[in-house]
C-alpha cells in the first residue's frame, strides 16, 4: 500500500476533504496564537466542511470558521 502523502492548504481542500494538520505556514505571531488557541496544531486531523462565505472546518468535536487568509495558512497532507 503507498502511502504517500500530499501537502496543500486548507483554502485548497476539496469540501469533506479530511487530512492532518503539517504545519502552520505564517511569520504573523497573531494568527498563530490564534489557531493554537482553537487546538489546531500539527499533527491535527482536520476536514474541510466549506468554504463560502468562510472556510468551515471540523478540528474533533468542534467546527471554525476563518477567513482565507487564516485558511492559506493552515498546511495539511491529505
Amino acid at each position: 500500500m503507498n502511502k504517500s502523502t500530499h501537502l496543500i492548504s486548507l483554502s485548497d481542500m476539496k469540501i469533506q476533504q479530511k487530512g492532518v494538520v503539517a504545519e502552520l505556514v505564517t511569520d504573523n505571531g497573531s494568527i498563530l496564537r490564534k489557531l493554537m488557541s482553537m487546538g489546531i496544531l500539527p499533527g491535527t486531523r482536520i476536514k474541510l466542511i466549506q468554504k463560502f462565505p468562510s472556510y468551515v472546518f471540523q478540528v474533533g468535536y468542534t467546527q471554525v470558521a476563518v477567513d482565507r487568509e487564516i485558511a492559506s495558512v493552515i498546511s495539511v497532507n491529505i
